[in-house]
C-alpha cells in the first residue's frame, strides 16, 4: 500500500471511529489497573488477592477475559487462562519482589532501563510456567498497554509486532542479539513512529485499532488469499515444531486415566444443551467419563442417532464429542480439544462439511485459551478452504473453556436460546 493509501485508510477509519471518545475510556481502564496494583498488590496488609478482584482486572487486560463479550473493550486477546492470571496476581501480592520488579517494569519511563527490568523478569521468572514470560511477550506487554494505554500498543505478540514492522519497512533486529526486553521496548517505539510518519499521529490505542482494523489487517498479518468461485478466502499455513509435537505427547501421557477437563467441559456443554430443550449425543467410547461429571434425565442422551444420512456420513457425526439435537435434526456440533494437537477435531468437522456439503449445522471448537491461536490457524488451512459448498472458516468458530464455564453459569438457563452462544463465540475470518 502506497503512502498516499495508507493516508486514505487512516482518514477513512478515523470518520468512523470515535478516538476521543474510545481515549477517555482507557483513561478510566488505566486509573482502574493502576488503583489494583496500589491499593491492593503492592499494599502490604496480610489480604489475599480475591478471584473477584483479579477477575476485574482481567477483564480490562483480556479479551477472553471472564465476563467480556464481543464488545467488550479489552487490551487484546492475551490466550492467558483465566486461572493462570489469577494466580499471577495471587503471587504479586504474596512474593513481593516480583510484584515489585513487574511494577518497576509498568511505571519506568526510561526506555534503556525499562528494557533491563523486563530482561531481569525473564531471568528470574525462567521456568516458572506461570505464562509472565513467555516467547510472544504477551503477558507483559498487555500489562504495559493497560497501565499507559497512550504510550504502549495493544500490539502485545511480537510475532504480530515483526510481521508489522516487516510490512511497515521497519529493519527488525538480529534475533541472536537483542534481547527481549530491547525488542518489546524498541518495537513498540519503531511502529508508532512510523504511523506518525504516515499521518497518524495518535494515541497507542487508536493506533493499535487502526492497524487491527480489517481493511489493514489483511495487508500484514499472516495469512494467504485463495480465490473461490464464492469470493476470497483468507487461510493460514500453521507449522509445528517436533519439540512442540512431543510437549503436546508427554503431557498427554503424564494425564493417564483421570476424568480430564475436556471430559468435564464435554459434560458442561450436554448440561446447557438439555437446559435449553436439545437432546444430546455423546460418542459412545466417552460416555463412561463423561457421565462421572453429568447426569443426565431419561430421554436425555441419546442411544442411537435419529439421522437420514448414509453411513459414512452418520459413522463420522457420532464420534464428533457433543451434539445438541432437536427432534432428528442436528442444531449445533462441539468437538472439545484438550492438550492433544485440534487436528482430530477440525478433520471430523471437516470430513462431516465434505459429506454434507449443504448441511446446516453450527459447529465449534471448544479448547484451553492458550490454544486460541492455533484452533483459528488450523480452522484456516488452505484445504479447509477448498470444500465444496462453503470454506470450514464461514462455519466452524473457536468457544474457550472460561466461556462454556460462563455460559454455564448464566441464570435462567432454562429459558434462553442457543444464539446465546453467538456472543462468545469467535470466528476465524
Amino acid at each position: 500500500m502506497t503512502t498516499e493509501n495508507i493516508s486514505q485508510s487512516i482518514l477513512d477509519f478515523l470518520s468512523t471511529y470515535d478516538a476521543k471518545r474510545m481515549d477517555a475510556l482507557w483513561q478510566i481502564h488505566r486509573s482502574n489497573f493502576r488503583k489494583f496494583w496500589h491499593d491492593r498488590i503492592l499494599l502490604d496488609d496480610g489480604n489475599a488477592i480475591t478471584d473477584s478482584e483479579s477477575d476485574e482486572v482481567v477483564r480490562i487486560l483480556d479479551r477472553n477475559g471472564k465476563g467480556n463479550t464481543k464488545g467488550s473493550e479489552a487490551v487484546a486477546k492475551a490466550m492467558v487462562p483465566q486461572g493462570a492470571w489469577r494466580r499471577m496476581f495471587k503471587d504479586f501480592k504474596t512474593n513481593r519482589d516480583l510484584g515489585k520488579l513487574v511494577y518497576s517494569v509498568l511505571e519506568c519511563e526510561d526506555k534503556t532501563r525499562k528494557s533491563v527490568l523486563i530482561d531481569e523478569l525473564y531471568r528470574i521468572n525462567e521456568g516458572q510456567g506461570n505464562h509472565l514470560t513467555g516467547k510472544s511477550a504477551n503477558t507483559i506487554s498487555a500489562m504495559l498497554a493497560a497501565y499507559d494505554p497512550e504510550r504502549n500498543l495493544s500490539v502485545i505478540s511480537l510475532n504480530d509486532r515483526r510481521a508489522l514492522m516487516r510490512y511497515l519497512g521497519i529493519p527488525l533486529s538480529d534475533a541472536a542479539r537483542i534481547t527481549i526486553g530491547a525488542e518489546i521496548v524498541e518495537s513498540n517505539e519503531a511502529i508508532q513512529a512510523a504511523m506518525r510518519a504516515r499521518g497518524l499521529d495518535a494515541t497507542a490505542r487508536t493506533v493499535t485499532n487502526f492497524l487491527y482494523s480489517p481493511n489493514i489487517k489483511i495487508l500484514w498479518k499472516e495469512g494467504h488469499t485463495i480465490k473461490r468461485a464464492e469470493g476470497s478466502v483468507n487461510v493460514v499455513v500453521p507449522t509445528m515444531t517436533d519439540e512442540e509435537e512431543q510437549e503436546e505427547q508427554d503431557v498427554e501421557t503424564k494425564i493417564g486415566d483421570e476424568v480430564r477437563e475436556s471430559m468435564q467441559i464435554q459434560g458442561l456443554i450436554a448440561q446447557i444443551g438439555t437446559s435449553m430443550g436439545f437432546r444430546i449425543w455423546l460418542p459412545k467410547a466417552d460416555r463412561s467419563r463423561v457421565l462421572k461429571v453429568w447426569t443426565p434425565e431419561p430421554g436425555e442422551l441419546l442411544d442411537e442417532l435419529p439421522l437420514g444420512y448414509d453411513s459414512t456420513t452418520t459413522e463420522t457425526i457420532a464420534q464428533i464429542d457433543v451434539l445438541w439435537l432437536r427432534q432428528r435434526s442436528i442444531v449445533r456440533a462441539f468437538e472439545v480439544e484438550h492438550t492433544t494437537s485440534v487436528y482430530s477435531g477440525l478433520l471430523r468437522m471437516a470430513d462431516l462439511v465434505a459429506l454434507q456439503p449443504n448441511i446446516n449445522v453450527k459447529l465449534h471448537i471448544v479448547a484451553p485459551a492458550e490454544k486460541r491461536e492455533k484452533v483459528l490457524k488450523e480452522i484456516r488451512r488452505p484445504v479447509f478452504s477448498l470444500l465444496e459448498g462453503r470454506a470450514l472458516a464461514e462455519m466452524c468458530t473457536y468457544l474457550s473453556y472460561d466461556q462454556v464455564k460462563e455460559i454455564g453459569a448464566i441464570k435462567h438457563l432454562i429459558h434462553m436460546s442457543d444464539k446465546v452462544i453467538d456472543e462468545y463465540e469467535e470466528t476465524a475470518e
